[in-house]
Protein backbone atom coordinates (compact mmCIF):
# COMPACT_ATOMS: atom_id res chain seq x y z
CA UNK A 1 0.00 0.00 0.00
CA UNK A 2 1.48 3.13 -1.06
CA UNK A 3 1.77 6.54 1.38
CA UNK A 4 -0.64 9.43 1.09
CA UNK A 5 0.66 12.45 -0.65
CA UNK A 6 -0.51 16.28 0.41
CA UNK A 7 -0.85 17.47 -3.17
CA UNK A 8 -1.49 21.39 -4.06
CA UNK A 9 -2.83 21.78 -7.86
CA UNK A 10 -2.94 25.17 -9.58
CA UNK A 11 -4.76 25.37 -12.62
CA UNK A 12 -6.78 28.37 -13.44
CA UNK A 13 -9.24 26.09 -15.66
CA UNK A 14 -12.01 25.74 -12.84
CA UNK A 15 -13.32 22.34 -14.46
CA UNK A 16 -10.03 20.58 -15.38
CA UNK A 17 -8.76 21.81 -11.42
CA UNK A 18 -11.66 20.53 -10.08
CA UNK A 19 -11.68 17.34 -11.88
CA UNK A 20 -7.92 16.95 -11.09
CA UNK A 21 -9.05 17.31 -7.32
CA UNK A 22 -11.43 14.61 -7.38
CA UNK A 23 -9.08 12.22 -8.91
CA UNK A 24 -6.39 12.53 -6.50
CA UNK A 25 -8.33 12.49 -3.57
CA UNK A 26 -10.49 9.69 -4.09
CA UNK A 27 -6.97 7.89 -4.71
CA UNK A 28 -6.44 8.95 -1.03
CA UNK A 29 -4.51 12.30 -1.74
CA UNK A 30 -5.17 15.51 0.65
CA UNK A 31 -5.21 17.59 -2.20
CA UNK A 32 -5.85 21.31 -2.33
CA UNK A 33 -6.77 22.96 -5.42
CA UNK A 34 -5.98 27.12 -6.50
CA UNK A 35 -6.20 29.10 -9.52
CA UNK A 36 -2.88 31.31 -9.80
CA UNK A 37 0.19 31.25 -8.11
CA UNK A 38 -0.63 34.43 -6.17
CA UNK A 39 -3.44 32.28 -4.24
CA UNK A 40 0.00 30.01 -2.84
CA UNK A 41 0.26 31.95 -0.10
CA UNK A 42 -3.23 33.72 0.91
CA UNK A 43 -5.02 29.86 0.10
CA UNK A 44 -2.26 27.44 1.26
CA UNK A 45 -1.30 29.55 4.05
CA UNK A 46 2.11 28.09 3.97
CA UNK A 47 1.03 24.72 4.31
CA UNK A 48 3.90 22.24 3.32
CA UNK A 49 3.39 19.92 0.19
CA UNK A 50 4.47 16.70 -0.88
CA UNK A 51 4.05 17.22 -4.98
CA UNK A 52 3.05 20.85 -6.58
CA UNK A 53 0.62 19.94 -9.79
CA UNK A 54 1.47 23.07 -12.02
CA UNK A 55 -0.42 24.47 -14.87
CA UNK A 56 2.30 26.63 -17.25
CA UNK A 57 -0.40 29.26 -17.96
CA UNK A 58 -1.57 31.02 -15.28
CA UNK A 59 -2.46 34.10 -14.82
CA UNK A 60 -0.41 36.62 -13.03
CA UNK A 61 3.18 35.03 -12.14
CA UNK A 62 3.84 32.27 -14.65
CA UNK A 63 4.18 28.24 -13.80
CA UNK A 64 7.30 28.19 -15.04
CA UNK A 65 8.46 31.10 -12.99
CA UNK A 66 6.74 29.57 -9.90
CA UNK A 67 7.97 25.95 -10.30
CA UNK A 68 11.35 27.54 -10.10
CA UNK A 69 10.51 29.77 -6.96
CA UNK A 70 9.08 26.62 -5.43
CA UNK A 71 12.47 24.58 -6.41
CA UNK A 72 14.69 26.78 -4.91
CA UNK A 73 12.64 26.91 -1.44
CA UNK A 74 11.96 23.58 -1.23
CA UNK A 75 14.78 21.15 -3.43
CA UNK A 76 13.04 17.91 -2.70
CA UNK A 77 9.76 19.06 -3.53
CA UNK A 78 7.87 17.10 -6.31
CA UNK A 79 6.92 19.05 -8.97
CA UNK A 80 4.64 17.81 -11.85
CA UNK A 81 3.99 20.98 -15.14
CA UNK A 82 1.34 20.27 -17.18
CA UNK A 83 0.71 22.19 -20.61
CA UNK A 84 -0.40 22.91 -23.88
CA UNK A 85 2.62 23.18 -25.26
CA UNK A 86 4.55 19.51 -26.57
CA UNK A 87 7.68 21.28 -28.40
CA UNK A 88 11.13 19.55 -27.07
CA UNK A 89 12.37 22.97 -26.52
CA UNK A 90 9.12 24.31 -24.07
CA UNK A 91 10.21 20.57 -22.45
CA UNK A 92 13.53 21.62 -21.69
CA UNK A 93 12.79 24.51 -20.23
CA UNK A 94 10.03 23.14 -17.80
CA UNK A 95 12.48 20.62 -16.85
CA UNK A 96 15.24 23.33 -16.47
CA UNK A 97 12.86 25.42 -14.09
CA UNK A 98 12.06 22.41 -11.75
CA UNK A 99 10.10 20.08 -12.68
CA UNK A 100 10.06 16.17 -12.07
CA UNK A 101 7.61 15.48 -14.66
CA UNK A 102 6.37 17.36 -17.30
CA UNK A 103 3.20 16.06 -18.88
CA UNK A 104 1.21 17.42 -22.08
CA UNK A 105 -2.68 18.42 -22.12
CA UNK A 106 -4.70 17.06 -22.64
CA UNK A 107 -3.83 14.88 -19.21
CA UNK A 108 -4.07 11.68 -19.38
CA UNK A 109 -5.59 11.26 -15.61
CA UNK A 110 -4.24 7.76 -15.58
CA UNK A 111 -0.76 8.68 -16.52
CA UNK A 112 -0.99 11.59 -13.32
CA UNK A 113 -1.74 9.11 -11.05
CA UNK A 114 0.89 6.32 -11.95
CA UNK A 115 3.02 10.17 -11.80
CA UNK A 116 1.47 10.85 -8.43
CA UNK A 117 2.45 7.16 -7.32
CA UNK A 118 5.50 6.84 -8.08
CA UNK A 119 6.38 10.02 -5.99
CA UNK A 120 4.27 7.70 -3.12
CA UNK A 121 6.17 5.02 -3.29
CA UNK A 122 9.65 7.19 -3.00
CA UNK A 123 8.38 8.64 0.33
CA UNK A 124 7.03 4.89 2.26
CA UNK A 125 10.41 2.96 0.34
CA UNK A 126 13.81 2.96 1.50
CA UNK A 127 15.35 4.67 -1.53
CA UNK A 128 18.57 3.29 0.29
CA UNK A 129 17.78 -0.40 -0.96
CA UNK A 130 17.21 0.13 -4.00
CA UNK A 131 19.27 3.13 -5.28
CA UNK A 132 22.95 2.58 -4.36
CA UNK A 133 25.47 5.59 -5.41
CA UNK A 134 28.89 4.25 -6.12
CA UNK A 135 30.28 7.22 -7.85
CA UNK A 136 29.11 10.73 -7.94
CA UNK A 137 28.64 12.76 -11.12
CA UNK A 138 27.87 16.69 -11.18
CA UNK A 139 25.64 17.53 -13.97
CA UNK A 140 25.53 21.40 -14.85
CA UNK A 141 23.69 22.84 -17.87
CA UNK A 142 24.73 20.44 -20.45
CA UNK A 143 28.25 19.12 -18.79
CA UNK A 144 28.29 16.10 -16.52
CA UNK A 145 31.55 15.86 -14.80
CA UNK A 146 32.62 12.62 -13.50
CA UNK A 147 35.82 10.72 -12.34
CA UNK A 148 37.55 11.13 -15.64
CA UNK A 149 36.44 14.51 -16.45
CA UNK A 150 34.06 16.65 -17.91
CA UNK A 151 31.43 15.17 -21.18
CA UNK A 152 29.24 17.44 -23.25
CA UNK A 153 25.82 15.99 -23.49
CA UNK A 154 22.87 17.74 -25.76
CA UNK A 155 20.32 19.13 -24.58
CA UNK A 156 17.65 15.87 -24.91
CA UNK A 157 20.41 13.60 -23.01
CA UNK A 158 20.72 16.62 -20.16
CA UNK A 159 17.11 16.26 -19.86
CA UNK A 160 16.79 12.99 -19.74
CA UNK A 161 20.30 12.73 -17.07
CA UNK A 162 18.13 15.61 -15.16
CA UNK A 163 14.68 13.38 -15.14
CA UNK A 164 16.59 10.63 -13.58
CA UNK A 165 18.49 12.33 -10.66
CA UNK A 166 14.77 13.47 -9.55
CA UNK A 167 13.16 10.30 -10.45
CA UNK A 168 12.00 8.22 -7.00
CA UNK A 169 14.74 5.79 -6.31
CA UNK A 170 16.38 6.92 -10.16
CA UNK A 171 13.69 5.24 -11.82
CA UNK A 172 11.48 6.33 -14.47
CA UNK A 173 8.59 4.27 -16.50
CA UNK A 174 9.26 3.66 -20.37
CA UNK A 175 6.12 5.72 -21.03
CA UNK A 176 7.82 9.05 -18.60
CA UNK A 177 10.59 8.85 -20.79
CA UNK A 178 8.21 8.78 -24.44
CA UNK A 179 6.63 11.58 -23.21
CA UNK A 180 9.14 13.72 -21.73
CA UNK A 181 11.05 13.09 -25.30
CA UNK A 182 8.09 13.50 -27.63
CA UNK A 183 8.21 9.59 -28.78
CA UNK A 184 5.03 8.35 -30.04
CA UNK A 185 3.82 5.09 -28.20
CA UNK A 186 4.08 2.51 -31.07
CA UNK A 187 5.89 -0.91 -31.77
CA UNK A 188 9.37 1.44 -32.31
CA UNK A 189 8.93 3.29 -28.96
CA UNK A 190 11.61 0.56 -27.27
CA UNK A 191 13.78 0.57 -29.53
CA UNK A 192 13.85 4.26 -29.78
CA UNK A 193 13.97 4.69 -26.23
CA UNK A 194 16.88 1.73 -25.76
CA UNK A 195 19.29 3.96 -28.69
CA UNK A 196 19.05 7.12 -26.47
CA UNK A 197 19.74 5.58 -23.39
CA UNK A 198 22.47 3.74 -24.26
CA UNK A 199 24.03 6.95 -26.00
CA UNK A 200 23.54 8.65 -22.77
CA UNK A 201 24.97 5.20 -20.64
CA UNK A 202 28.32 5.73 -23.25
CA UNK A 203 28.70 9.62 -22.63
CA UNK A 204 28.31 8.49 -18.60
CA UNK A 205 30.89 5.69 -19.14
CA UNK A 206 33.54 8.32 -20.80
CA UNK A 207 32.61 10.51 -18.01
CA UNK A 208 35.01 7.55 -15.97
CA UNK A 209 31.41 6.07 -14.70
CA UNK A 210 32.03 2.22 -13.75
CA UNK A 211 30.05 -0.86 -14.05
CA UNK A 212 26.25 -0.65 -15.22
CA UNK A 213 25.00 3.36 -15.42
CA UNK A 214 21.22 2.57 -16.27
CA UNK A 215 20.05 -0.50 -16.27
CA UNK A 216 16.92 -1.57 -18.14
CA UNK A 217 13.77 -3.07 -15.66
CA UNK A 218 11.90 -5.82 -17.59
CA UNK A 219 8.27 -4.65 -18.26
CA UNK A 220 8.78 -0.51 -16.95
CA UNK A 221 11.91 0.98 -17.74
CA UNK A 222 15.26 2.48 -17.05
CA UNK A 223 17.23 2.96 -13.40
CA UNK A 224 20.25 4.99 -13.07
CA UNK A 225 22.66 3.28 -10.12
CA UNK A 226 25.13 6.24 -9.71
CA UNK A 227 24.49 9.37 -7.99
CA UNK A 228 23.83 12.67 -9.72
CA UNK A 229 24.28 15.67 -8.38
CA UNK A 230 22.60 18.81 -10.23
CA UNK A 231 23.97 21.97 -10.67
CA UNK A 232 22.98 24.76 -11.56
Amino acid sequence: MVAKLSIVVVEDNDDLRHLTCQVLAQDGHHVMGISCAEELEDVAGGESADIFLIDINLPGEDGMSLARRIRKAQPLVGIIMVSARSDIDDKIIGYDSGADFYITKPVVLAELSAAIRSFARKNQASKSKQFNPKQGLVLNKLEVTGPQGVVRLTTTEAMLLTAFARAPSGKLAAWQIAEMLDIEMDDSMKSSIAMRIARLRKKLSDAGVEGIVIESIRNFGYQILHDVELGY
